[in-house]
């Protein structure tokens, strides 16, 4: 995994009335991967979905929209098995307005240096040392995962305005906190506000983008830097806007200005061999030995090999980069999980 600093898009959807579900496959450049039909959902009634990724329509509630939707995982497997540009998603957007909405979009500051102390972030949250145009009071929240490490989160704004702030501990919520000793994000999620005066944030964050040329690191931090900045107070000024920023916070608020390359990365898809054996041969194998156990080896292999024509892209991914380093001699058996 790589470790350094970086900017994502970890969240996009948009509703659009001149697209066809085929037409939005073909606009992600995914028509090879094995598509499959189920139920809708917001009211769509029918929905294609691969890996995270979601293609809504059918139905008369939604006057003929058809929706997608791609989570954070989603965005990581449109950029391994799809061509893979936001760019140039956004501007098909842009560029057909009248007919597209964007209805989110997250982008997310994946810190690994140190830059978000989270213990600082949370005693100033704590003690109202921070200056916010948010209507609504900050929230820390805090959870136990099944490993016992404790993950703490604080959110500023409303979750289902039109933008919203979080920052949390994001090794030990990936379960990494043991490998990882530092991986703190800070996430934007911008959307079509419900109030009328609050505008469409995430669209025009993308407008700016395709338009005016703007970096994803310049307009993170314009956002971010617009709706929240912690603050030192002051023995002599009662006014908090005049208040100085935060040590802990400082560094992080200039980041786009003393930062002269761009840190916006597409990391795609974290999936590999060792994954790959964890998965079959520890959370499945019980299953996988007692199928061996009844119908024998060759049954199974036999099953196995009809499941090739349909063979799930990021496997064939996998199968592709194994075949490229034994023709490197760079292959590595895996012998442990």
């Amino acid at each position: 995994m790589d470790l350094e600093n970086k900017i994502i898009i970890d969240w996009f959807s948009f509703t659009t009335s001149i697209c066809s579900p085929q037409n939005i496959i073909e606009l992600l450049g995914m028509e090879e991967c094995p598509w499959v039909e189920t139920h809708g959902f917001y009211g769509w009634t029918n929905r294609l979905s691969f890996d995270h990724i979601s293609i809504m329509y059918g139905g008369d509630f939604h006057d003929n929209l058809v929706m997608l939707e791609m989570s954070g995982q989603g965005c990581r497997v449109f950029e391994t098995l799809g061509h893979g540009n936001f760019n140039a998603l956004f501007s098909f957007i842009i560029e057909n307005k009248e007919e597209c909405k964007v209805t989110r979009l997250d982008v997310a500051f994946d810190d690994f240096t140190g830059l978000l102390n989270l213990d600082e972030i949370i005693r100033d949250t704590y003690k109202c040392n921070f200056i916010s145009r948010f209507r609504v009071p900050p929230e820390i929240h805090s959870k136990v995962y099944p490993d016992g490490h404790c993950g703490h989160t604080v959110t500023h704004g409303k979750r289902d305005g039109s933008v919203f702030i979080r920052i949390y501990d994001k090794a030990v919520e990936r379960n990494k906190s043991d490998e990882i000793k530092h991986w703190v994000r800070c996430e934007l999620q911008l959307r079509c506000g419900n109030c009328k005066n609050s505008g469409n944030r995430a669209e025009e964050f993308i407008r700016l983008m395709v338009e005016d040329n703007e970096t994803i690191d310049n307009l993170y931090f314009a956002v971010l830097n617009h709706y929240l900045r912690y603050v030192k107070p002051s023995n002599t000024d009662t006014n908090k806007w005049r208040f100085e920023l935060a040590d802990h916070w400082s560094d992080f608020y200039n980041f786009a200005e003393t930062t002269e390359k761009s840190i916006y990365k597409a990391p795609g898809m974290e999936y590999n061999a060792i994954k790959l054996r964890k998965t079959y041969g520890e959370r499945f194998g019980g299953g996988i030995y007692t199928y061996i156990q009844i119908f024998g080896v060759d049954t199974l292999l036999a099953d196995i090999e009809k499941c090739k024509p349909k063979l799930n892209p990021k496997y064939k991914l996998l199968l592709a980069e194994d075949e490229e380093l034994k023709k490197v001699n760079c292959y590595e058996p895996v012998t442990s999980i």
